[in-house]
């Protein structure tokens, strides 16, 4: 019994370190530098809108165009759309070109967008992903790619499934190395990327867009606070990072009618129905309301100057290079 006087101060001294100790990572974290983040324009653009003629791929604008192409049959096999041509990609002067890869299934039958079983399945075992890792940079070299966008999302709702596909990274990024082929990763903002151990070596790209959208009521697809905060939270990351954001906006009707819309379309309806639009001093973004048939309609998007002042914002961060989602009607 005399002994437990002693027991307890050890014990409450032992306390009072762990509190301070962590105290102490916490103040670190907030302090901590952002990962590289090189200045650079990159933009993606999606294979439905690649022009015929390359003298029309907008290279004199950005560093590096990401081809939104890839994606899996229901026999999980990568593959392209059959009308995708790569051949204007060997003729022009873009310094970087990378082939997206999506966790898509799209078959005659059903199409799974998003696919965490499909991830499961592929790689499923070091084997396994060794095999998808060569799939992959055989499918970018054969199309005249020299960068790799790797873009699976949802998977961070499976830990597992999250663990396998950081390893897979991993085993992705030391073949393509080895081919002298660039990787990025782009990740959801909503990954707790504290929680998990990245390999270094791939740029780490976050889409910071989606704010508001399908998913929710009117308003913007990304705020200051949005970036700040996100881009808080890419200090875990190893970098070197990068930030996305997306063009044009989304139309909310209160028939419950939800679409996205380019920068284009939002201003041909507020020219249409004579509205002028507003801009949001909390966002950048423009948004404005009108009445059609008895229905009320709501639209918020982003138009250059938005992009402009994200992007400034990022900057701001220490978020030096920046993604645009997509090329097309808004470009």
């Amino acid at each position: 019994m005399k002994y437990y006087p002693k027991i307890t101060k050890l014990a409450v001294g032992f306390a009072l370190s762990l509190i301070l100790l962590f105290s102490a990572y916490t103040a670190w974290c907030s302090t901590r530098p952002m990962p590289e983040s090189p200045a650079e324009n990159s933009a993606w653009l999606v294979y439905w809108d690649m022009p015929k003629d390359p003298n029309k791929l907008p290279s004199k604008k950005y560093d590096s165009i990401s081809y939104f192409a890839a994606y899996f049959s229901d026999e999980d096999q990568l593959t392209l759309p059959d009308d995708f041509d790569s051949a204007g990609l060997l003729n022009n002067d873009i310094p970087r070109r990378y082939l997206t890869i999506v966790n898509d299934v799209v078959s005659h039958n059903k199409n799974s967008l998003k696919s965490i079983t499909l991830v499961k399945r592929t790689l499923d075992g070091n084997m396994k992903k060794i095999i998808y890792a060569d799939k992959i940079i055989a499918l970018a070299q054969k199309n005249g790619f020299n960068g790799i966008d790797l873009d699976y999302e949802q998977i961070f709702k499976d830990k597992y499934t999250a663990e396998e596909y950081i390893h897979f990274i991993k085993i992705l990024y030391d073949k393509a190395y080895a081919q002298n082929i660039k990787l990025r990763v782009i990740l959801e903002p909503s990954v707790k990327f504290a929680a998990y151990n990245f390999p270094r070596g791939p740029q780490y790209v976050v889409m910071m867009y989606n704010l508001y959208g399908l998913h929710s009521g009117p308003g913007p697809k990304a705020d200051f606070a949005f970036i700040e905060q996100t881009s808080n939270s890419m200090k875990a990351l190893p970098g070197p990072v990068g930030a996305a954001f997306s063009a044009g906006g989304c139309l909310w009707g209160s028939n419950g009618e939800k679409r996205f819309i380019s920068s284009d379309q939002a201003e041909m309806l507020a020219q249409k129905h004579q509205i002028n639009t507003k801009r949001d001093e909390k966002s950048g973004a423009l948004f404005f309301s009108y009445k059609d048939e008895s229905i009320n309609y709501t639209v918020w998007f982003a138009d250059k100057k938005t992009i402009a002042e994200w992007s400034k914002k990022a900057g701001e961060m220490g978020i030096n290079a920046i993604s645009l989602w997509r090329l097309g009607d808004d470009e």
